[in-house]
Order: C-alpha cells, then sequence, then structure tokens
C-alpha cells in the first residue's frame, strides 16, 4: 500500500490550461476526503527578465512594446485570482476544505513544496499563443524528477477509457504505482490493465498481482507490452487508454525516455516514483 494521501495539490501558472487539473484534483480529493490546495507560481524568471533595457513584448494588434516588471506582475495577480475563484467554485462543488496561495520562484519547484504525502494534479497542455501555437508545458521535463505523485490531466474525469499501467519490474515503487492505479479504477468502477515488460514471467506476474490488488474492486486484465516505443504507444491507444500509470526511472529523463513515450498521448498520465 502507499503511504497515505494528506492533500491533493493544484499547481497552478500563467501558461497552462487549469480547468481539466483543478476539476480533477477536486474529484480526487472528495475520494480520498482529503483537502484541496492550489498553489499560484509567479515565475521569477519571466519577472527577472522584465525590465531590461533590451526586453521587449510584441501585442496582438498592439504590436512591439516594453516589457515591464509592473506588467508582469499585473497579468499574474489577474491570473492568480481566476484560478483562485475555479478553485474555490470546485471546493464548493465536492464540499472541500481547501486553500490557496500565490509564491513567486523557480516555477517546479515552488510549485511542488516540501511535503511527501500530497498528490499532485497538473495541467497536461498550456494555452494557445493567439489562437495558433502553445508552448511546453513545463510539467512533461519535471514528470520524471518530482519524487511524489504527479498527474498530467488533459482530459475531463467523465471521459470513457480504462485505466492502464505499464509494469516493468516486480518492486516496491512498482507496488506502490500499481496501489495508486487500483485505487483510482475503482473511483470510476472501470477496469485496470496491466501491461507487463516482455521479460516479466506471465505466471509470476499474475500471482504477484493477485496477491497485491486483492480487495480492489474492478475488472484486472494483463497483456504483454510491446517492446518496441512506436508499438507500444499504438497499444496504448488501440486499448482506449483513458489514465496512464508509470513509474518512472532514472533514465526517463533523457530525451528518449518517458516524455517522448507519453507527451503526445491523448490519455492522463500519472507519474509514480
Amino acid at each position: 500500500m502507499i503511504p497515505p494521501i494528506k492533500r491533493v495539490v493544484v499547481p497552478l501558472d500563467a501558461a497552462s490550461e487549469t480547468a481539466t487539473a483543478i476539476d480533477t484534483a477536486a474529484r480526487l480529493a472528495a475520494r480520498w476526503r482529503v483537502p484541496l490546495h492550489g498553489v499560484f507560481v509567479e515565475d521569477e524568471a519571466l519577472i527577472g527578465l522584465a525590465g531590461l533595457s533590451f526586453v521587449d513584448q510584441v501585442v496582438l494588434a498592439g504590436g512591439r512594446q516594453p516589457l515591464t516588471k509592473e506588467h508582469i506582475e499585473d497579468h499574474y495577480r489577474a491570473f492568480a485570482e481566476r484560478a483562485r475563484r475555479d478553485l474555490a467554485a470546485a471546493a464548493a462543488r465536492h464540499r472541500l476544505e481547501w486553500s490557496f496561495a500565490v509564491v513567486r520562484g523557480p516555477l517546479v519547484a515552488a510549485a511542488i513544496g516540501e511535503a511527501t504525502d500530497d498528490f499532485l494534479v497538473a495541467g497536461a497542455s498550456t494555452r494557445p499563443i493567439g489562437g495558433h501555437f502553445r508552448v511546453a508545458s513545463p510539467w512533461w521535463p519535471a514528470a520524471a524528477t518530482i519524487a511524489r505523485p504527479l498527474l498530467l490531466a488533459r482530459r475531463a474525469w467523465e471521459t470513457s477509457g480504462s485505466v492502464l499501467t505499464l509494469l516493468r519490474r516486480k518492486s516496491p515503487e512498482a507496488a506502490r504505482m500499481l496501489d495508486l492505479a487500483a485505487q483510482i479504477a475503482g473511483f470510476g468502477g472501470g477496469a485496470l490493465t496491466v501491461l507487463a515488460a516482455p521479460d516479466l514471467a506471465e505466471e509470476e506476474v499474475a500471482a504477484w498481482l493477485a496477491e497485491l490488488l486483492a480487495g480492489h474492486a474492478f475488472d484486472l486484465h494483463t497483456e504483454r507490452a510491446a517492446s518496441e516505443p512506436a508499438a507500444l504507444r499504438r497499444q496504448i491507444l488501440e486499448l482506449d487508454c483513458r489514465l496512464l500509470v508509470l513509474e518512472a526511472e532514472a533514465e526517463d529523463a533523457r530525451p528518449d525516455g518517458l516524455r517522448a513515450l507519453v507527451e503526445h498521448l491523448v490519455c492522463d498520465v500519472l507519474i509514480s516514483r
């Protein structure tokens, strides 16, 4: 079993889509019966950049303008207030205790804090710029290094599909990952599919899963995971994955690691370490 989750935290910033993350976090907090906490991060790197004599901004329909510290701080205040209202509304819908904070610092480090019993839910996508393109989410590169569960949300909670987990080894860390996946699958009354790495013996995996997941209420399915990354992505899509649960390992921080596998999937992704 994983250590008890004491709080669900939504890290928020000015660039990320937040509506789905806030709703998902509130629903999970209600299921676990824990408080909901939102933290809006004012990126100190951007604030430090503003006001430098050689830095300008390009405003749609407004052209080139100076980028000032006051301008950035005004925008941050507006974004933070909207995020606070959205969080309060979600907490009210689910009758949750909630809190909200605004902090300034490095985006990821300031958002996650030091608590080890938090469950994090972040937006997997950023807002479109001018309706034309999006910058990369700051949470994808951080997913392989954050030392607590992080769910990258992009789909509405009611979306159909299965909870899918990729089992690469038998270990205490994998057991915690599977326990999280089982809890969330049980919340939705759906199915949990375990994709076992090709080098794991089927009979041994089946016995381990039966013992580990005894008492959880869901349909359990097991399959052999494809060995090639492209084939594995196709397999995940064919299984109608709504949430993919993974255990992050050190090598996943490489450009060809975890991010390359999951960033362009349409399902939510939960990273467990």
